[in-house]
């Protein structure tokens, strides 16, 4: 079996250069041959070097804190350990949960050291395709909730599974029911259905007691399908759905 191998770390000058190269192939205009040109170069110090984020230890402390793949602090040594520290390309990462006296809090990974939320959960493990922190506390290990970045509550804990978010939306489920969360406004809805699922227009249709409908976001208001589609006071409600670009 061939070895993995094992990839340097980039200088501040790569890194720059990388920052630059995701930058212009943001821009508009650009024709298909650009674009190709652009990305293989990205691709290229992908495979080229180790982008990942890493722990550090001050050796006269024992305490822990983030460098980029560069070295450059991104969380002073403060803390006992942190769950995911992100990287310089797919997970970018503004701020870290990180581990003091036991508890995790949320950090900024700016180099600043500012604490964006007091160290109160007793876990707190990124989901990066929700954009949300799966966090436990008070104790209870058998639920969870849902944190954002800031450390606000988002979702109570008392969510027992998740499930792939599916373009803005993460199914949620307790005692055997189904409920979920859109990532893009915050709105959620309890687990209380029998099942839900995408339709082919990209909304999410609920099922519940043998009834399909959709959830209007604001309110909450469960609405058989036959209803929202024929009455008019429900044009432009939005409704629970899958973003699709």
């Amino acid at each position: 079996m061939e070895e993995e191998k094992i990839l340097s770390r980039p200088s501040m000058e790569v890194l720059n250069e990388y920052d630059k190269l995701e930058k212009k192939f943001l821009e508009r205009g650009m024709t298909d041959e650009q674009l190709n040109e652009v990305m293989e170069k990205l691709n290229a110090i992908v495979d080229a070097y180790d982008l990942t984020n890493y722990v550090f230890e001050d050796p006269a402390t024992g305490k822990k804190g983030v460098k980029d793949p560069a070295g450059q602090i991104l969380v002073p040594a403060e803390y006992e350990g942190f769950t995911f520290e992100g990287d310089c390309y797919a997970s970018r990462m503004s701020q870290v949960a990180a581990m003091k006296n036991g508890k995790y809090g949320i950090v900024a990974a700016d180099g600043t050291g500012r604490v964006i939320c007091d160290f109160r959960f007793d876990l707190l493990k990124w989901y990066h395709y929700a954009g949300l922190y799966i966090a436990w506390w008070d104790g209870d290990e058998s639920h969870f909730g849902l944190v954002n970045p800031k450390g606000e509550v988002v979702v109570p804990n008392v969510m027992e599974k998740y499930y792939e978010s599916m373009n803005g939306f993460m199914p949620l489920e307790r005692d055997g029911k189904f409920g979920g969360i859109d990532t893009s406004t915050g709105y959620f809805v309890m687990p209380e259905y029998d099942s839900v699922e995408g339709d082919i227009d990209e909304n999410m249709i609920f099922h519940k007691e043998g009834v399909e409908g959709y959830v209007v976001e604001e309110t909450g208001e469960f609405v058989p399908k036959e209803v929202f589609e024929e009455d008019e006071k429900y044009d432009g409600v939005l409704v629970y759905n899958m973003f699709v670009d």
